[in-house]
């Protein structure tokens, strides 16, 4: 709903992290597992860099336009106070990187060449006691730091003596790696390395952490616990940090668990690394790689900031890595629980717009909330490295598009906005926003395709930016003409801009200081983090559910207002329209009359007049409901106060009463003389029959569409015993399911048979229209008396 804007951008800086950490991923993949499966994206190094510059230049523009939004909101986050830890090591202290512009170190991933920094660069040997090993212990300093292209220190044997020592804090102090001689000397060849364990060497720089870990003689079967920090939920998420490569005496160690062999493509999560030592080998060599970057989140002096390592045995690490699943759920229980209401909202929805149908609105914001609500399980599944985050951002790109333009069609239904050229603009372009997707799940595959993925985000960014102008000016005009409902509406879409300040601004001061930021905005529940963007999530939920109360109740009390006035109309009509035949000697009158709504259109008069003949009139006002029944109610007033006896002046006077009104009638009328003569005038009605054969008569306008009209009339004579049947076009346009019309061979067929058989046989076909029918039998006697 409103916090449709926030997820969009959102979602859309998260892509672009994306796109830029899967490439140092995959570099991190090639160069280490060579005896892996081949991924179906893997590509040469050449190929990979090519496409990294790709992405940069295709997402420049859209990274320019985040990193205004940085620069104006970086300041809002503070990071957390940590008072000086006493067992941290004197060059830890009174340096920390300067900080950097956080779109720098996303459009060039390896930064400016890094100053020599004025540190301490205490070195030497450096062992962390792990001897006395019960339960499972954090290794938190005397980690060895070095900057090299070179894969040596992945062996136990490496000379480190000269790296400085760094403890494992969320800043760690730069290291000098100007003069690096590690990598003056050759660099090494494809096959040159002594064990199967690594790739070949593609001369990028890494940045290695080494920990000489000396544990207990005897220890038995021992892991590692790599665990990451709990990420925010943001209805989907993508876990920060880049990859990185365990070694353990030389020997590279794959991770347990889910996508162990293969996390390239994956979110970083906690893992557990099974040290494979002897029981009587009490030295271990802990080497980690990971690509170098001098600044930014991502930066190497950043990397215990993403990573905390335990050494222990395999239960109790279990037991840290459970934890941390269940932090985890509970981070994201606010945004699932937001998504589950959202679900049983949206059937809800669907369910009102089922019993009014006259309201689309239900059923287009019943479809936005179902395409919304399962997103926090998709962000749970790529949270915990489920689900590949190419496919994620594939997916969830996509149904938060086509949710948006759910929602604009809502908007449309739910303030009867009326149809302007660009509403039509935005529906008819809409498609292409089906293109995204797709384009960004096979974006690897040639650049034919990545050309077509920049020109759909440029077009999905500018359709996005419309929707934005769109909704949020509709919603403000609507609101300043005091229409209360849109002004509800307004609120959400509030808070979600501020919950979008508040996501950008605390990851940007994150990236700028290289250290993770709280934000002032976020509160804890017990275990359960509620950040803003969940409670605007929330108050957009209520908000629904306040209007489609209120409006369920005015059109309720609409409903009720309009059944009394047709009840009322109903009854009025009912008096005037007789239940039973009146008295009309010399002549037998059967009469039905079924409308097809609770107030119909048709009518019909039957009145003796004092020479002993009979005068009959059959009409159907066009339309139903109270309207119809008001023109019905004027020409039976009418009728009644005519002298007029000739059905073509009787005719004539009714369609000066009706000229002027919105619709028009259709009418007939029969004058019976006691001697059989039969008189009979038409405005546009279905002719009549006589003995079961049509009578034809001369056409004529109907009742009230223009002024002055004469009409014709014909005269024919009843002998004693003839018949003639007189009714409404609802007899003859009664209709199937499947389309078939009752039709007037099949009123010819039944024109010998009584008004209620007829009536009924239509009405059993399909009856669509008000039933009127008459017939009319002249009784011998009468002919006697004549």
């Amino acid at each position: 709903m409103g916090n449709l804007l926030f997820r969009l951008l959102a979602f859309h800086s998260q892509t672009i992290s994306l796109e830029l950490h899967a490439a140092y991923v995959k570099v991190n993949g090639t160069m280490l597992f060579r005896s892996m499966p081949s991924h179906p994206w893997t590509l040469p190094m050449s190929e990979k860099l090519n496409t990294l510059r790709r992405a940069r230049k295709s997402l420049t523009p859209s990274l320019l336009a985040l990193a205004l939004l940085l620069c104006a909101s970086a300041g809002l986050a503070q990071p957390p106070h940590q008072p000086p830890d006493p067992d941290t090591h004197p060059h830890d202290h009174g340096h920390h990187p300067p900080p950097h512009h956080p779109i720098l170190s996303l459009l060039v991933p390896d930064g400016p060449p890094a100053k020599p920094s004025a540190v301490d660069t205490e070195a030497g040997p450096a062992v962390f006691n792990a001897s006395r090993l019960g339960e499972p212990i954090t290794l938190d300093h005397d980690w060895k730091v070095g900057i090299t292209a070179d894969d040596a220190p992945a062996q136990p044997s490496y000379d480190d003596s000269k790296w400085p020592i760094r403890d494992a804090k969320s800043t760690i102090a730069e290291i000098n790696d100007s003069d690096d001689s590690d990598d003056k000397g050759p660099r090494p060849r494809d096959g040159d390395h002594k064990n199967g364990d690594f790739g070949p060497d593609h001369g990028h720089r890494f940045a290695w952490f080494r920990l000489h870990l000396l544990v207990p003689p005897h220890h038995g079967r021992l892991f590692l616990l790599l665990r990451v920090p709990v990420s925010r939920s943001t209805n989907v998420s993508f876990n920060g940090g880049l990859g990185l490569d365990l070694f353990a005496n030389g020997k590279m160690i794959p991770p347990e668990g889910r996508n162990g062999p293969t996390p390239a493509t994956y979110a970083q999560i906690s893992r557990i690394y099974p040290l494979d030592i002897p029981e009587d080998q009490t030295s271990v060599v802990i080497a980690a790689r990971t690509p170098y970057l001098p600044f930014g989140l991502d930066a190497y002096t950043a990397f215990f900031a993403h990573r905390t390592f335990y050494v222990g045995e395999g239960e109790d690490l279990h037991s840290h890595l459970s934890l941390w699943e269940h932090a985890m759920l509970f981070e994201r229980l606010p945004t699932l629980v937001d998504c589950g209401i959202k679900v049983v909202l949206a059937l809800f929805l669907f369910a009102l717009f089922w019993t009014q149908r006259d309201h689309p609105e239900y059923l287009w914001l019943g479809l936005h909330f179902i395409l919304v609500g399962p997103l926090a399980y998709v962000g749970v599944a790529v949270s915990m490295g489920q689900l590949d985050q190419l496919l994620a951002a594939s997916l969830v790109f996509e149904t938060l598009l086509i949710s948006a333009y759910f929602y604009f069609e809502f908007l449309i239904a739910f303030l009867a906005l009326r149809k302007r050229w660009y509403i039509y603009a935005m529906r008819y372009s809409a498609p292409l926003l089906l293109t995204l997707g797709p384009l960004l799940l096979l974006v690897r595959e040639s650049k034919a395709i990545a050309v077509g993925l920049v020109i759909s985000a440029l077009f999905c960014v500018l359709w996005c930016l419309t929707w934005v102008v769109f909704v949020g000016l509709t919603l403000t005009i609507s609101a300043i003409r005091r229409n209360y409902e849109a002004a509800l509406l307004l609120l959400p879409l509030l808070l979600s801009i501020v919950g979008l300040v508040e996501l950008v601004s605390t990851a940007g001061s994150s990236s700028w200081l290289g250290t993770p930021m709280q934000s002032p905005l976020t509160f804890e529940a017990g275990p359960i983090p509620i950040h803003f963007s969940d409670i605007a999530d929330f108050v957009g939920i209520l908000v629904i559910i306040l209007i489609i109360f209120v409006r369920f109740l005015r059109i309720h009390r609409e409903r009720e207002r309009a059944s009394s006035e047709l009840a009322a109309a109903r009854s009025v009509q009912e008096l005037m329209i007789p239940r039973e035949s009146p008295q009309t000697p010399g002549f037998h009158v059967d009469t039905v009359y079924t409308p097809a709504a609770e107030v119909g259109g048709d009518f019909f008069h039957i009145e003796a007049t004092g020479d002993g003949g009979l005068l009959i009139v059959v009409g159907d006002v066009a339309g139903h409901g109270l309207q119809a029944a008001m023109n019905v109610s004027m020409l039976m007033g009418a009728l009644r106060r005519s002298p007029e006896a000739s059905p073509s002046q009787l005719l004539s006077a009714l369609n000066q009463v009706l000229v002027g009104s919105a619709s028009f009638t259709t009418c007939q009328v029969a004058y019976f003389s006691a001697n059989g003569e039969l008189v009979i005038a038409s405005a546009g009605h279905p002719p009549p029959y006589l003995n079961s054969q049509e009578v034809l008569l001369p056409g004529g306008l109907p009742l009230g569409v223009v002024t002055g009209v004469d009409y014709e009339e014909t005269r024919l004579y009843l002998h004693p015993g003839d018949r003639l049947l007189m009714m409404s076009d609802g007899v003859s346009e009664a209709r199937r399911p499947n389309g078939e019309l009752f039709g007037f061979d099949r009123v010819r067929n039944l024109s010998n048979q009584s008004a209620f058989f007829i009536a009924d046989a239509a009405k059993e076909f399909g009856q669509e229209d008000d039933i009127t029918v008459l017939t009319i039998r002249r009784l011998p006697q009468a002919a006697a008396v004549a």
